[in-house]
């Protein structure tokens, strides 16, 4: 276990200032540290049995490194603030707790190692209760990439100006990087915008600028591409894609004659724990088989309710805008069953 700060004498002693001479205590448990300097590794302090219930989590070089230099970027921006500061009421120590003049107090994770979804629900909530503003900074292992993973999906943060972000510190080069308007298309890579900076000034500035996020239409490679992956789906038939495929049959499609209907031409909010194309179809499938029955209000309604056991912004705007969209797509799937029959 890994700690930059401890206690000596009552007073808070940060591993690079500190001597071999002096006796250090965990400020959260109380138990003796012990000081570990050299030429190669960044100084800090061990517990001596690994036992800890506060300071759980081993440390990395990344993330010694990283907590110093973020802290270090704010103080120059004017912020005052600590590592590591035991928060009682919580029996939490969040990585930095800063504070500009006379704006409420922020706590900054930088998140270096696997974090559960349950963990990281329990920290936020923790500081969300107790009036505290808070931070996830990422390290390397959350970088994004081709796809949304639910590990990097749970940081995800939304703003109008930014849509979708996350926020990441690159110790190697000493900067934040901002990955924002994070958006997705059916099969295909995420497309997303990036800013970097050094500064915390020039960070603040730039996200509070309304960018309006531009979501993409997709180029004729794209679809080209969009609809290869999706015939490779149907032939091979498997996992989720097969109990779509079921779900049509029974309605006497098949998936691949519905493809001019449910493959989006444009990228959208990455807003779904499960691909929007998977829950997409199934909707469209279930409202057709209720259409005979129902008025064109009540279908409006039945499939705003449905949607709401999904986890939307603007639940109830959003939900109707797609249920307006659907009618139209709804009547193809028809046609395409009648045209077959």
């Amino acid at each position: 276990m890994q700690m930059l700060i401890a206690k000596s004498h009552g007073k808070s002693v940060l591993a690079a200032n500190a001597n071999r001479e002096e006796q250090y205590w965990c400020p959260g448990c109380h138990a003796e540290l012990i000081l570990k300097k050299g030429n190669f590794k960044i100084s800090h302090f061990a517990h001596k049995n690994r036992m800890c219930q506060i300071f759980s989590e081993g440390e990395t070089v990344e993330h010694l490194l990283g907590k110093k230099r973020i802290l270090a970027a704010y103080r120059k921006a004017g912020y005052n603030g600590e590592l590591e500061k035991h928060i009682k009421m919580l029996n939490q120590r969040p990585d930095i707790v800063v504070k500009y003049k006379e704006q409420k107090t922020v706590v900054l994770e930088f998140q270096c190692a696997p974090l559960s979804l349950k963990k990281m629900y329990e920290r936020s909530m923790g500081y969300h209760t107790n009036g505290l503003k808070f931070c996830w900074i990422l390290g390397q292992r959350y970088k994004i990439k081709k796809k949304l993973t639910q590990q990097i999906s749970q940081f995800m943060q939304w703003s109008e100006k930014l849509g979708f972000y996350l926020l990441y510190f690159d110790t190697t080069r000493s900067r934040f990087e901002l990955v924002f308007g994070i958006q997705q298309a059916d099969f295909l890579p995420l497309r997303y915008y990036h800013f970097y900076t050094k500064s915390i000034v020039e960070l603040k500035t730039f996200m509070l600028k309304d960018h309006q996020i531009e979501y993409y239409s997709l180029t004729t490679e794209e679809r080209f591409k969009q609809k290869d992956i999706f015939l490779k789906n149907c032939y091979y038939s498997a996992g989720m894609f097969r109990k779509l495929q079921e779900l049509a049959y029974k309605e006497n499609v098949r998936v691949q004659e519905m493809e001019p209907v449910i493959l989006r031409k444009k990228y959208e909010f990455p807003l779904f724990y499960r691909g929007e194309f998977y829950w997409r179809t199934e909707i469209l499938l279930q409202q057709k088989r209720r259409i005979h029955e129902e008025s064109q209000q009540t279908q409006l309604q039945g499939l705003d309710s449905y949607l709401f056991q999904v986890p939307l912004i603007d639940r109830n705007k959003f939900a109707k805008q797609i249920a307006l969209e659907f009618q139209e797509e709804i009547y193809l799937i028809m046609k395409i069953r009648n045209e077959k029959n």
